[in-house]
């Protein structure tokens, strides 16, 4: 009776343990975070277009460039879902529950059954891990894989027949890690590291499993070597490797001093100062709170302990009663979270949340190995128990405090999430038709773009992308729609060709909502033409195969030496470019630009033909720069690494500037 009795209480814990775990990561899940970053955008028009579109990159290039595994999974469920935003965040949430149950069974067959508990139990109402698991980036995947490749792994040792079935789940679980995160680099080297430590300290057990540990690490690098030998062969592909270069370049060049401070600015991330960046985190509050922080120095001073008195025995020869052997267990457990905390340390605490996602499981470890011991010591069962749920409940209250009234409500959040651009996407689903001409900071494909992908379902409206801070964009219509955010204010210098915008809606967004207000205009084409012809000099039309240039308005026709001039230029689109850019230059005497103002705030990439648009070129006239005339030239060009070759003919005007 009391075998049943203990095993139902058991599974009492762990009925409380998932449950707490579901809620923190489901509630609010389509709300919560408040819009999308570019990066979950991203992530959900690449997962679209493998479930759609047939696309079956092993890489994918977008943003900083980024491993493919979570688009693939997402895009599975996303062959049921279509392409919304849960899908992505789903896979992030379930992907955070299965950690909670992986954790607990390495940790229950490594240690034992209150270990895994406790070490379950943190997981499940940390601020840290329900945060994550609402976040649709590929970097969440990365702690369950490892986790698992792990937990296969410690079976084959502990298992009574060292049978291959378990090492080659290793292999495929830590080969897939590969192709989740850049840290999974760092960790695979924990996998030989405890074998050989392994093999040291209990080698009676661990010299028979050498064959199969070779198979778990063979199979993974074969598993891994087609992203390798990708990255290999497009060696740009990766500009977040670049980060984690600069610091060590330095120290290869004599300068240890950067290394050296992200290193102590990457300690603290833990317990006293963590990341600093309000898109995933509430600016520098730490990893842990206060009391599991406590446990977890608790952990590591009885770590220290455990070390110093070995040393003393094996002098003396004789154990004092109190020591605590480093089991193989433990000593994984401290490489883990070494190889996890490493890219923090090299590269600083700033967007540590991810970065270091790959010691996530293992940090929560730590305390509850601090609890385990507590308990021991305390023989006090039932007020210990008591303590414990106390201690669970409150960091579970304090963490949903924090999450979802705090940083959930913040506005620096809200601006994070864009959930700007998410109301007037919402906005256009309910009432929009037509031509829809957006305003944005981030016009570019994989930024503001990609977010309308994802929450737009209204087929009946055509997006057209520009930065009205310096840019005006009409649409190919009789009439338009506007969207025009106060993050992109038209600045004075552009008011006289927004005369016949009409306002005709302001969506009530948020009291404290930063970028309000969020105005609606209408725009009709025929009207504001006959406008932009009066206040442009005109000529032939001339351009290339992508614009045709229409006319200039030379806004300052006389400016001073060190002041900054300002010229408009008008264009009709022909048909779309990637990369492109368009230049302004001041020339010479001798034909060579004396100033110049490279700038396009209507990406060519989703240019629409019969589009017509206005942009404004502010170029900066050097300090020594003679009095005289000089006369402008205009063109398009095509970026390519570090240089932008033209793309047809040079546009130069009669009208020149002169310099006072």
């Amino acid at each position: 009776m009391q075998r049943y009795k203990k095993y139902g209480s058991r599974w009492g814990w762990r009925l409380l343990i998932l449950s707490t775990a579901v809620f923190l990561r489901l509630y609010k899940l389509t709300s919560l975070p408040p819009g999308l970053t570019h990066d979950e955008a991203d992530h959900g028009i690449t997962a679209w277009s493998i479930a759609n579109d047939g696309v079956r990159d092993l890489y994918f290039t977008i943003g900083y460039g980024r491993e493919p595994l979570y688009d693939y999974v997402t895009a599975v469920l996303m062959k049921i879902t279509g392409p919304v935003t849960l899908a992505p965040r789903l896979i992030s949430a379930w992907a955070g529950i299965l950690l909670i149950a992986a954790m607990y069974r390495w940790a229950r067959d490594t240690f034992d059954e209150r270990t895994a508990l406790f070490t379950a139990a943190s997981l499940a109402v940390s601020f840290w891990a329900a945060a994550t698991s609402r976040q649709a980036l590929r970097s969440e995947l990365l702690p369950l894989l490892f986790v698992l490749a792990l937990l296969f792994y410690w079976k084959g040792i502990g298992g009574r027949k060292t049978g291959i079935g378990t090492f080659v789940g290793a292999g495929i679980f830590l080969g897939l890690s590969f192709y989740t995160y850049i840290p999974s680099r760092g960790l695979w080297f924990v996998f030989p590291s405890l074998f050989l430590f392994g093999w040291v300290t209990e080698r009676e057990r661990w010299r028979n499993v050498w064959k199969q540990t070779a198979v778990t690490l063979t199979l993974s690098l074969l598993i891994a070597a087609p992203l390798f030998i990708y990255l290999r062969a497009h060696p740009n592909t990766e500009e977040r490797i670049d980060e984690l270069k600069t610091p060590l370049t330095a120290v290869l060049d004599g300068n240890i001093a950067p290394l050296l401070q992200n290193i102590g600015d990457g300690l603290r991330i833990i317990g006293s100062d963590g990341d600093w960046i309000a898109r995933y985190n509430i600016p520098h509050q730490p990893l842990l709170p206060p009391a599991m922080n406590a446990l977890f120095i608790l952990e590591l001073l009885l770590i220290l302990r455990a070390i110093i008195t070995s040393i003393i025995t094996r002098k003396r020869k004789k154990k004092p009663f109190f020591v605590r052997k480093i089991s193989v267990p433990l000593f994984a457990a401290i490489l883990w979270l070494l190889a996890g905390l490493a890219p923090v340390l090299i590269t600083g605490p700033e967007w540590s949340f991810t970065q270091a996602i790959g010691m996530q499981p293992v940090l929560y470890l730590f305390p509850a190995l601090a609890l385990a011991w507590l308990n021991g010591w305390t023989k006090t069962g039932r007020w210990f128990n008591t303590g414990v749920l106390i201690l669970f409940g409150a960091t579970a209250v304090l963490t949903y405090n924090t999450y979802f009234i705090i940083w959930g409500q913040d506005p620096a959040v809200r601006v994070q999430y864009e959930s700007t651009m998410v109301a007037a996407m919402e906005w256009l689903n309910e009432n929009g038709h037509g031509e829809a001409a957006v305003s944005t900071i981030t016009p570019a494909p994989f930024h503001t773009p990609a977010l309308a992908k994802m929450t737009m379902q209204n087929d009946d409206v055509t997006l057209h992308y520009f930065n009205a801070r310096a840019a005006l964009l009409l649409p190919d219509a009789d009439e338009s729609s506007i969207i025009l955010p106060n993050f992109t204010p038209i600045p004075a210098a552009m008011e006289r060709y927004w005369q016949t915008a009409v306002l005709i809606h302001t969506l009530p967004l948020r009291p404290d909502d930063e970028d309000r207000p969020l105005d609606i205009y209408s725009i009709k084409r025929s009207p504001t033409l006959a406008i932009w012809a009066d206040q442009f000099t005109t000529a032939a039309p001339a351009g290339n195969a992508y614009l045709t240039f229409l006319g200039v308005d030379l806004q300052t026709e006389t400016v001073r030496a060190g002041e900054t001039a300002r010229v408009a230029t008008w264009w009709q689109i022909k048909r779309p470019l990637t990369q492109a850019n368009l230049f302004t230059h001041i020339q010479g005497s001798d034909r060579i630009p004396i100033a110049q103002a490279d700038q396009l705030d209507v990406p060519s990439e989703g240019w629409q033909a019969g589009d017509h648009f206005i942009q404004l070129h502010e170029i900066h006239i050097p300090a020594d720069t003679p009095s005289g005339r000089y006369p402008i030239a205009f063109g398009l060009c095509r970026r390519q690494a570090q240089t932008c070759p033209r793309i047809g003919d040079l546009i130069e005007v009669e009208i020149e500037i002169e310099v006072e």
